[in-house]
């Protein structure tokens, strides 16, 4: 297989790397091979395309390492992998529950290495009141967003889900690459993207501002907003 990255994307991501990431990062994907019972005909033709753009990723910086799982059921389901490829970043601030299903490309490439970045550096770029309503989610929540890779709103979505996944390990925040896993897309109606489930109970469309996120999720999480 040729290169995914060019000659000049692996400069930019080297030197943004270099002067961003502190401590390590884990990026962890899972596999199956063909025949799988997470492997479908819709997915199947991109984990070579998702595994080679990964081990391209890691070879840009020391900080960073790649741990690849193939057909093995029991880190699944440690991992609590629903669908494959499952790709985590696993870091400062995380705890398996930033996770992308399906290839991180196109506008979604952005989202990872903002990801990486803060995953680093054990921070992220949400307001403080924010981060104060996020402590008060104190069980279990997932945030779903489903994405395409030439949606220039998606990744907005993706990388506040991920970003209170970071700030809060109740929270699971999740890409799910729309056309990948069509039966997943079909179950929740989605027709336009971004498209984001909470706990399956508030749904909404597009990347909406940071308070209007917070008071959605906090909605799923059965929390109101306290004044």
């Amino acid at each position: 297989m040729e290169k995914l990255l060019k000659e000049k994307d692996e400069k930019y991501i080297k030197d943004l790397f270099s002067s961003k990431l502190e401590s390590e990062v884990e990026l962890v994907l899972f596999l199956q091979s063909e025949g799988g019972d997470k492997v479908t005909k819709f997915n199947s033709q991109y984990l070579p395309y998702t595994e080679e753009i990964l081990k391209e990723l890691v070879s840009l910086s020391d900080k960073l390492t790649l741990t690849v799982y193939k057909d093995d059921k029991e880190k699944e389901e440690e991992y609590g992998v629903e669908q494959i490829s499952a790709l985590f970043v696993e870091g400062k601030n995380t705890n398996k529950n930033v996770i992308y299903y399906g290839i991180p490309s196109g506008h979604e490439f952005s989202s990872l290495l903002e990801d990486i970045i803060d995953a680093s550096r054990g921070t992220t770029e949400l307001s403080d009141k924010t981060k104060a309503e996020l402590k008060r989610i104190t069980s279990p929540t997932e945030i779903l967003v489903f994405v395409t890779p030439s949606c220039p709103y998606c990744p907005r979505a993706v990388r506040t889900a991920h970003q209170m996944a970071m700030e809060n390990n109740n929270i699971k925040g999740v890409m799910i690459e729309a056309n990948e896993f069509p039966e997943w897309s079909q179950k929740y109606s989605v027709y336009a993207v971004p498209k984001v489930v909470i706990n399956d109970n508030v749904q909404f469309e597009g990347a909406l501002p940071e308070d209007a996120y917070l008071e959605n999720v906090l909605k799923g999480a059965g929390k109101i907003i306290l004044e």
